[in-house]
């Protein structure tokens, strides 16, 4: 089967990384996999899979006008045709919407699968969502509430499954992560570490790394070996940055940057937390803090309590709540053996559930399904 993975932007958190998973596992399987997209940071991490990607400008986010919409449907569509394209699996609905007609107008047949890793939250553009009442083909969802929403909003139930994030096993294996060279080169050897890892959008970041530095200002009289470590950049790190400086945790908290060797970033935290405020349905980092073995704490947002195990692999704290996010931090950092336990039920809820493998069989299901 020829499979073509489309996203407007391949951006280097979360919805950037997750296709390439996917296509890891279906090459695996003896599939043809290809790429469409404008660019975007982890464009080159895909390239360097060994993976070919089509650089097609016009599918930017900000390039939506007549004139570039028509570039693109004629560009995709004749990547489809000249590929022979099976199947176009789409990251976000417009370009799942361009790529399906581009192919059909180059008199490609091919079968459309979105899923859905974000729905408009902002008030004054819910109407965008609208878009998925006429998307062509299945219709994939990270999590059970965002499946819920659709419904809502009009599209049918029989179009839509559940398929989750998944994580890939060898790539997020502690017996192959090397969490030492990270403590030594951030100098946080004999630490307590907290770790976040997310891009730092809008301003403030919607991931909530601000509310995590206001949050070790409660505990760093307790705890004056806790040690805040973020990973991720972003137009928001100048909110995270003033923070962390009026807060006067020079000392206390270290932003990374941008990184892709993650794996040994999750595997040296001794406890994950997200406490996102918007835009977030099922990360792919809290599954990949499981999958390491690591317990966690984010917002009661969209679908983070699935992620829970009825709070005995993480724990979730009201949305924007910096005294109970502060709380259950503390709870975890005075407690090593209740740290134990949840890292390991965590790791178990996600070789059970969230291995890329088990997601990929279900996706399967939805390339497999009639129109």
């Amino acid at each position: 089967m020829r499979i073509l993975q489309v996203r407007s932007v391949l951006s280097d958190m979360g919805p950037g990384t997750q296709p390439l998973s996917i296509a890891k596992e279906l090459r695996r399987r003896g599939h043809e996999v290809s790429f469409a997209t404008s660019g975007g940071a982890y464009a080159q991490e895909v390239v360097k899979a060994g993976f070919k990607v089509h650089i097609v400008p016009t599918m930017a986010y900000d390039r939506r006008d007549p004139l570039s919409t028509w570039r693109t449907l004629r560009r995709v569509g004749q990547i489809a045709l000249d590929e022979k394209i099976d199947i176009v699996h789409g990251h976000n609905a417009a370009a799942t919407f361009l790529a399906y007609w581009g192919a059909r107008l180059r008199g490609r047949r091919v079968r459309a699968v979105n899923s859905v890793r974000g729905l408009e939250q902002r008030p004054n553009y819910l109407w965008r969502n609208y878009i998925y009442r006429i998307l062509p083909g299945q219709i994939l969802t990270v999590a059970t509430i965002t499946q819920r929403e659709l419904v809502q909003i009009g599209v049918p139930a029989q179009k839509i499954k559940v398929t989750y994030n998944g994580y890939d096993p060898l790539r997020f294996d502690r017996a192959a992560t090397n969490p030492d060279r990270v403590r030594q080169e951030f100098g946080l050897q004999g630490k307590r570490v907290i770790g976040c890892v997310g891009a730092m959008v809008r301003r403030p970041p919607s991931k909530g790394q601000h509310l995590l530095v206001h949050a070790i200002k409660q505990l760093v009289a307790r705890f004056p070996d806790v040690h805040l470590l973020l990973v991720g950049d972003g137009e928001g790190r100048a909110d995270v940055e003033e923070a962390v400086k009026q807060s006067g945790l020079q000392a206390h908290v270290t932003l990374a940057g941008r990184r892709f060797d993650t794996p040994d970033f999750f595997a040296c935290f001794d406890i994950y937390s997200l406490p996102s405020i918007e835009g977030e349905i099922f990360p792919n980092s809290i599954v990949e803090a499981m999958a390491l073995g690591v317990p966690w704490i984010g917002s009661d947002i969209a679908g983070l309590k699935e992620l829970t195990a009825n709070g005995e692999a993480g724990i979730v704290v009201p949305i924007g709540d910096v005294d109970a996010l502060a709380e259950k931090l503390a709870t975890l950092l005075s407690d090593e053996a209740l740290r134990q336990r949840m890292g390991r039920r965590a790791l178990e809820e996600a070789q059970s559930r969230f291995t890329i493998s088990s997601v990929v069989d279900r996706i399967f299901t939805a390339y497999d399904a009639k129109e």
